[in-house]
This record gives structure tokens, C-alpha cells and sequence, in this order.
């Protein structure tokens, strides 16, 4: 019989609550900070709560990584629960402190903690989480699981139209962003996240302009095992481009309002497309 392995990721993934009950993922909170009180990411405050309060803040929003203690406490029970092979799959470094937390909390358990640094974010985070999930509950060894998360890794996409570029300059997480500051801040910006680098793919000046570009882009990219809409504080939009990209999947698309922890670094208005690639 194979070794028991489970799968953790953080609330930046934005993992669907059914996604996480029915493939026993554990999901370990990013933090929020407003206005210097502290948020456990997906549990102390609502994505609706964070928007309402936004435009009210007197300090832009912040975020940071779960403490290593969270990260230790997490695997330590699951270890204790009889688990005895964990992957743990974050964000990025350069987007991020979270792999390097975890990354060191996982050192306590030698082999039997693996981290995976997945190059995305949401969903394009997510899928892989989803896919490592999948294998295991299908039975797979650790190598299959590890795999399936490699796999999915390179055949993401992640493409998103941001509508104010505050929140980004802000965060400090483009290195492009500020010197070009004065001629975007009246343009809709089309961004792709590749390996965790945040590149600019285009700006129009209106927003369905840039719907429209997002929606040739991700036609671009050909049939897909999965396909999610993200977005912050505008559902409607949403809801209305996820029906003219249906086609692209088999699946039914994935309408998701980004967590609380991504929302402080992109704003209000954001929309994108996460696809998950066929393999060849």
C-alpha cells in the first residue's frame, strides 16, 4: 500500500470550499492587515466586508505570510494523524514570503514535508492544487502527485485585466510598474503572471476593449481541462464573460472572487482568465 500524502496550500490559491472538502486539501491563511489589525485571510473577514471597507482605509491594505508556527502546527498534525507524506504548494518567491516560511517550517520533518514553489497565483495556483489532489485520491504515489502538480505547473496560463493600478504600485510586487507610472494610469492594463513574473501584455484605453483582448488570448490557447474567471468586486462582469468562454472547456468555468489577500494588491475591478492547458 502507498504512503498516505496530503496536500496543503494557502488561501491565495482560492481553492472552491467544495474543491477543498471533497479532496481533503488543507488550505493554511495568508494575513490581511487594515488599518493595523490583523485578518486571517478567507476566515476573519469576508471578501464583501474587505471591498466595502477599501475606499475607507486611512493606510493602504497589507499582507504577509502565516507565521511558521502556522505552517509547523499543520503539518505536525497531520503527521500526527497518520499522514506520512506532505506537498505544500505556494505562491511564488517573488511574489511572496510564503514558500521561504514554509520552506523552513517543512525542515523539522526531513523528508516527509516537500514544498512546491508553483509560480502562480488564484487559480493558477489552485489547479495544480486541485490536480495533486485529484492523484492522490486516485491512489497515486508521492512521484505521481508530484508530477500531476508539475504538469499542471506548465500548461497554466493566467492572464487579468487590472482597472486601477493603485493597489499594484503599492505593493511594490512590479518592478516595471513605477517608472511607467505616468503615462498607464489612465489606461486598462492586460498582465500575465509566467513563473511568477508579472509581465505587460498590452493597455486600451477602455475597459471592453480589454475584455476583449483577454477573451483572444485565452482562444489562443485552445481546448482546456479547466478554465476559471477571477475577479474582484465585480461579478457581474464576470458572470457574463465566463458564458462567452465557456466553449473553451468541457468543464463548467470557475466563477471566483479573488481572496482578501490578493484583492490588497490588485483593487477593485480586476478580471481575469486562468486556464489549465490539455497536455499534448
Amino acid at each position: 500500500m502507498g504512503k498516505k500524502i496530503a496536500i496543503v496550500t494557502d488561501s491565495t490559491a482560492d481553492v472552491p470550499i467544495e474543491d477543498q472538502n471533497t479532496l481533503n486539501i488543507v488550505v493554511i491563511p495568508a494575513v490581511v492587515t487594515l488599518d493595523g489589525e490583523s485578518y486571517d485571510d478567507g476566515m476573519d473577514i469576508s471578501r464583501s466586508e474587505f471591498y466595502n471597507r477599501l475606499p475607507k482605509l486611512s493606510s493602504p491594505p497589507t499582507t504577509g505570510a502565516p507565521s511558521m508556527q502556522a505552517f509547523e502546527n499543520t503539518y505536525e498534525a497531520l503527521l500526527q494523524s497518520g499522514i506520512e507524506k506532505i506537498l505544500s504548494i505556494h505562491l511564488p518567491p517573488s511574489l511572496s514570503g510564503m514558500l521561504s516560511v514554509a520552506t523552513q517550517a517543512a525542515k523539522s520533518f526531513g523528508e516527509r514535508v516537500s514544498t512546491f514553489d508553483s509560480g502562480q497565483v488564484s487559480l493558477g495556483m489552485g489547479f495544480q492544487v486541485i490536480e495533486a489532489a485529484s492523484a492522490v485520491l486516485q491512489g497515486g504515489t508521492f512521484e505521481n502527485v508530484l508530477a500531476k502538480a508539475q504538469r499542471a505547473r506548465e500548461n497554466v496560463r493566467l492572464i487579468a485585466l487590472i482597472d486601477t493600478l493603485e493597489f499594484l504600485k503599492r505593493s511594490g510586487r512590479v518592478s516595471w510598474l513605477t517608472a511607467s507610472l505616468g503615462n498607464l494610469l489612465r489606461v486598462k492594463i492586460i498582465l500575465e503572471l509566467i513563473d511568477g513574473v508579472v509581465n505587460r501584455l498590452g493597455q486600451v484605453r477602455t475597459r471592453s476593449k480589454a475584455i476583449a483582448q483577454l477573451q483572444e488570448i485565452a482562444e489562443s490557447w485552445g481546448k482546456l481541462e479547466r478554465l476559471a474567471i477571477p475577479y474582484s468586486a465585480n461579478s457581474e462582469d464576470a458572470i457574463a464573460f465566463a458564458d462567452r468562454l465557456k466553449k473553451l472547456c468541457t468543464r463548467p468555468p470557475v466563477i471566483i472572487e479573488v481572496t482578501t489577500a490578493i484583492g490588497a494588491h490588485i483593487g477593485p475591478g480586476a478580471l481575469g482568465v486562468i486556464g489549465l492547458k490539455q497536455s499534448p
